[in-house]
This record gives C-alpha cells, structure tokens and sequence, in this order.
C-alpha cells in the first residue's frame, strides 16, 4: 500500500514535469499599443527576434518583415494636431528601451524625441510613417504606425 502512494506522488509528480514544460512560452515579442490623446492607433509589428529559455531548452525566433514604408501603406493614418504626443505601452507591461524613427520614402530618416515612453511627433502638416524599436533583454521588436498632422 506504502509502495502504491509513492508510485501515484512520483507519476503526478512527473505529470506536471510534462504538462508544465509543454505549456505555451511565448515566442514573440508582446504587442506595441500607441495611444495619442487617449485613444488608442494602430501599430503593426515588423521585424524581430526573440529568445525564450524553458526548463530543458531555448527557443529563438527571427521573423523578418517588410519595411515600415512598405508596413504603411496598408495602415490608415491617424488624423492628429500638431506637437501631438504618442504613449508608447505594451501589452505585457513590459518597460524596453526604445527609439524611434520618421520614415522618409523608402529609408529611415531622423530620430523622433523619446521622453519616458512618449514620442513627441512632427509639428509640420503631412503624412508621417514611424517606426519604434523595442529592446528586451531577451530580444526586440520594431513596430511601425502613421500619422497625419494637420
């Protein structure tokens, strides 16, 4: 009986081993919400590269994406006033370094001011694609969002 109960705590005990290991990591980087006056914008994912450590193995993943200018032009721009601010969270409440970059046709222009999470935009009239690159300890992420100032 003794031996019956030690056999049944070692299979549960195995059990969780197998359940917990097999369970979802997750294997990208979390999404980018971009709010400009409260309300929230939409922001596309582009490239990264993201590291996952389990209990018995690592995990990476590198997908590559188009370029942001190529990202905007299925994105609708966000009408907004000049000087307007962006809020840059995540959805895990994770804090990465971040930077973050105007589009200027078809290569990376000038990088915007970052202020604790917060891109002050162009103050000019115009159609802007940004960029933000997130980085992690375990990876990073570039992001990509449009605005128009009027």
């Amino acid at each position: 009986m003794r031996n019956k109960k030690y056999l049944f705590a070692i299979a549960i005990l195995f059990l969780l081993i197998v359940v917990g290991c097999s369970s979802k990591i997750k294997e990208e980087p979390p999404e980018a919400i971009v709010k400009i006056n409260n309300e929230t914008i939409e922001t596309v994912k582009g490239t990264y590269q993201w590291e996952t450590k389990g209990l018995f193995s690592n995990n990476s993943v590198i997908a590559d994406a188009a370029a942001p200018f190529q990202i905007a032009e299925d994105i609708k721009a966000k009408i907004v006033e000049q000087s307007s601010v962006a809020n840059i969270e995540f959805n895990d409440g994770s804090q990465p370094q971040l930077h973050a970059y105007l589009w200027e046709e078809e290569k990376r222009g000038e990088e915007l001011p970052l202020n604790q999470h917060q891109i002050i935009l162009p103050s000019e009239k115009g159609k802007y694609i940004i960029e933000i690159n997130a980085e992690w300890s375990n990876g990073d992420s570039s992001y990509t969002f449009v605005v128009e100032v009027q």
